[in-house]
This record gives C-alpha cells, sequence and structure tokens, in this order.
C-alpha cells in the first residue's frame, strides 16, 4: 500500500523512505538528530494520519539509530508565556509532537530550546547539569557538539530554513553581531511544579541584517558534497555529519565574517536590541 502520492501522480511507500534515508547516510550514525517537514504528498486517504505518523516512526526504528533527538521549540517562553514540559505543544511540526508522546521520551527543560530524545543519551540529557543558556556553554547544543557520531536529518525540511546549530556555532566563537538576550519566565517541570528563573538566548544584534534562508550555505555543503541530498516526493531528505556541519560554518566565518549575513554591518548596528518583538509579533525563531 502507497503511503502518499506526490503532486504529479507518484505513489511512495514505506520501502521507498527507507531506501532513501539509507542513501543519504542517516543509517550511519549514533545520534540522529531531525527537522521534519512530512507533506511529502497527498496521504493515501485510507490511512489514518495517526498511522502515517506511526509508520514514520517505525522508519526511524528500521535504521537502529541509538538515540533520535527532534527540536521541539514552543516560543512560549519568549513570548510571556510559561513553558510546560508536560503540556506544552511543540511547534516544530507533528513529527515531532508524536515523537514527545511515544514511550521512553526526555523532554529537556530548556524553555527556550526544548528537544526530544529517544535513546540512553536521553538518561544523559536528564542527569546533566545544564547552563541557563540556550545556545551557550553546557547548553543543549553544547552537550550534543561534544557527542561523537552525530548526523543532522533534513526529513522533509530544509537546511537553508531550519538549521538552528550554525546560531549555536555562532555564539561559541562569539561572533560580533550576536548577543545574548534575557528573558524571566516560569517552567513547569515533570512534577508539575513551576519554577520562576531566567534563561538566556543568542540572538541578532539590532541593525544585523540575516537572510530570510540560508541557500547559499545549503548548496556551498552540497558542492562539497558535505550534505547528502535526495529529492523525495514534493520534498526532499538530506543529511550531513556534525562535524562536517561545525567545520564548515566556522571556515565560512573566518574567511567571511559576513558569511551568515545578507548585508555586511557597521559598528552602529551592534545594537543590543531584541529585535524579533520590535513590530509586536509572536517571536517564532531565534
Amino acid at each position: 500500500m502507497y503511503l502518499f502520492k506526490t503532486l504529479t501522480g507518484q505513489e511512495l511507500d514505506e520501502n521507498d523512505f527507507l531506501q532513501v534515508l539509507k542513501k543519504v547516510g542517516a543509517c550511519n550514525c549514533k545520534t540522529l538528530f531531525i527537522h521534519s517537514d512530512i507533506m511529502f504528498g497527498r496521504i493515501n486517504p485510507e490511512i489514518k494520519r495517526s498511522e502515517y505518523m506511526q509508520i514514520l516512526m517505525c522508519l526511524f526504528k528500521d535504521l537502529y539509530i541509538e538515540n533520535i533527538i527532534m527540536p521541539t521549540f514552543t516560543y512560549s517562553f519568549n513570548n510571556g508565556r510559561n513553558f510546560d514540559v508536560m503540556e506544552s505543544r511543540s511547534l516544530m511540526g507533528t513529527l515531532s509532537e508524536a515523537l514527545i508522546s511515544t514511550d521512553g521520551i526526555y523532554r529537556t527543560l530548556d524553555p527556550m530550546l526544548s528537544f526530544a530524545v529517544k535513546g540512553n543519551l536521553g538518561k544523559e540529557f536528564e542527569n546533566f547539569k545544564f547552563s541557563n543558556n540556550s545556545l551557550g556553554e553546557n547548553s543543549f547544543y553544547d552537550f550534543l557538539n561534544k557527542q561523537s557520531d552525530v548526523k543532522y536529518l533534513f526529513f522533509g525540511a530544509d537546511l537553508a530554513d531550519c538549521f538552528t546549530y550554525v546560531h549555536y556555532v555562532e555564539r561559541m566563537i562569539e561572533v560580533p553581531y550576536r548577543f545574548d538576550m534575557n528573558f524571566s519566565g516560569s517552567i513547569i517541570d515533570y512534577s508539575g511544579k513551576p519554577n520562576i528563573t531566567d534563561w538566556v538566548i543568542s540572538t541578532q544584534c539590532g541593525g544585523v541584517k540575516l537572510y530570510e534562508r540560508n541557500e547559499h550555505f545549503k548548496k556551498d555543503l552540497q558542492e562539497k558534497g558535505l550534505l547528502k541530498l535526495i529529492p523525495f516526493g514534493d520534498k526532499e531528505i538530506s543529511c550531513i555529519s556534525q562535524e562536517d556541519a561545525r567545520k564548515q560554518i566556522i571556515e565560512n566565518i573566518e574567511n567571511n565574517k559576513f558569511y551568515f549575513l545578507k548585508k555586511p554591518y557597521e559598528e552602529k548596528d551592534l545594537t543590543h536590541i531584541y529585535v524579533m518583538k520590535q513590530e509586536g509579533k509572536l517571536v517564532t525563531h531565534c
């Protein structure tokens, strides 16, 4: 039975998914970090959406990966709302929401950038003493950055739109066009207890203009053979190792300090103003 049909009428099934995942190298790692957008086509009307989610989740089980991680960002804390580790819904797609409800999942208590972790690494995250800094030292990304054999999978999602790891690397090498912004609010933990706290996230300076999409970075990674990408359905599936991504981000910035910026900044642009809320809209990225 096919799972979905593309705009051109092509029918693709579970085995088609599995073969593409193997071709991009998603099976050859210890930890797989997944950014997802699962609308690869029109879902088979004979399959319930919940069944479709379950089939996709089983795909990763069939890859025999030791640890699976998905972002479960809610953008609640930096929009003045509590972050509830048990109740706050992920805005990172239905697949990440499905992972949260899976048995044996640990969801991190970072109110800005939370993650769902499946596998032995979840226990290590639970016991690790994290800082109150989503992209800095002893953050989730910092802990993951020190792990070996990690890959990032873009499962229908586009690296040019959603590679938050770039901002972690920028923060750790202390690029001048980002600064640490402090927020205050409540984290409701696994026991249901609210904890009032401050939390920090690295964000762009007030006068700095970023690209809306890092298409140039994605193209560079492909041309160097670092990002394995295969068109699939109405979207694409791609994969890159954490080590390759980190080296390339640092190399690009060292060669051109404006690499990730839409235009070069001047000193007057490096204001510590949180531009994400200047227009009064909800914050939906960092």
